[in-house]
């Protein structure tokens, strides 16, 4: 049987003929040939990033990723589809890791993709570190050393008929615990989580409390909108279609998050392919043009503490690019059995 991994990997080989009848690769020869030759380059590409360590790995993993990035313009982009820059800039790289900015530059690659695939733009520079905090594939790990950003919050959705959505949301239990302090700290920050815009607490109790756990969680019941139900019952198909649309399932099933802007004034972030995007190329820029910084910065025994972060990070790309890749491709979430957990 195969595992996760190569199965997305079957599912990308199957793509290369099924994709031809809902997809614009019929068009022109042109997007055909493209599309072919990119998808072969975007997995030579990741098995060369596998095969290779850490110091070398972001270049592949970026170059294979704007292969899978032509091959999805080539699908389904309108014409114009093909690009040949990559629209982005890594400015200063003296800051530390997290502080360092990745900004927009003119229209490239990036822009054609996210626009293809309906991701939102960045329309000025972001820091890694907010990139990186927002990604629930790195959640896990830990954030980059530096200010604390928002990260991405695990929504428990109730899909089963209602009069109006509900779901559960945890969070962590750094929150004052008396209620008006608890009640200005939430507003603050559900403020920086767009896709929840609307949201309320039902006026009952037991709807906000602590979890039994070492970690001291907040349990939060959500209703949308704040105001009282109305009259109707939503369907359970309604149901999913409105959480699809504020927490979609990402990756596994039932996995669903609030993932915070990262502009700094409530905007929606990128996608998660396109956030990766913006990582990796920012870590190519300094493999490639500042190797000594980046070996250093791999290094296990510095300091600085971002090594094993990073080696994380690149390894966890490895199997989430793919994956958003085939959803890209597809057009709808590709959702994996949840591991089990020991």
């Amino acid at each position: 049987m195969l595992n996760d991994e190569s199965m997305t990997w079957f599912r990308l080989h199957e793509r290369r003929s099924s994709l031809h009848q809902r997809s614009k690769l019929d068009d022109t020869q042109a997007r055909k040939q493209t599309f072919a030759a990119a998808m072969t380059q975007f997995e030579e590409q990741f098995a060369a990033a596998k095969a290779v360590t850490a110091a070398t790995r972001p270049v592949n993993l970026y170059y294979g990723l704007t292969q899978a990035g032509m091959a999805i313009a080539a699908a389904h982009a309108p014409d114009p589809w093909s690009f040949d820059h990559h629209g982005l800039h890594l400015g200063d790289r003296n800051p530390e890791l997290a502080d360092m900015l990745v900004g927009p530059k003119g229209a490239g690659g990036f822009q054609k993709v996210a626009t293809a695939t309906g991701s939102p733009l960045i329309t000025a520079p972001v820091s890694l570190g907010t990139l990186w905090a927002s990604l629930p594939d790195l959640v896990e790990a830990g954030a980059l050393p530096g200010a604390a950003w928002r990260i991405p919050l695990a929504l428990f959705a109730d899909t089963l008929t209602a009069t109006q959505p509900r779901a559960t949301l945890y969070l962590s239990g750094e929150m004052p615990e008396e209620h008006d302090p608890w009640m200005a700290a939430f507003r603050a920050m559900m403020a920086d989580y767009p896709s929840a815009a609307g949201c309320g607490i039902p006026i009952e109790d037991g709807k906000i409390q602590i979890t039994h756990t070492t970690d001291g969680k907040w349990e939060v019941t959500l209703r949308w909108p704040a105001q009282e139900a109305s009259a109707r019952e939503m369907s359970e198909q309604e149901l999913k279609a409105f959480f699809g649309k504020v927490a979609p399932e990402y990756r596994y099933r039932g996995d669903r998050f609030l993932r915070p802007s990262i502009d700094g004034a409530g905007g929606m972030p990128p996608s998660p392919l396109m956030t990766w995007w913006l990582l990796l190329y920012s870590f190519s820029i300094l493999a490639r043009y500042e190797p000594r910084r980046w070996v250093k910065l791999l290094d296990r025994d510095s300091p600085k503490g971002v090594a094993v972060l990073l080696r994380y990070a690149l390894e966890e790309a490895l199997t989430a690019v793919p994956q958003l890749v085939l959803e890209a491709l597809d057009g709808e979430p590709t959702l994996l059995p949840k591991p089990l957990a020991f």
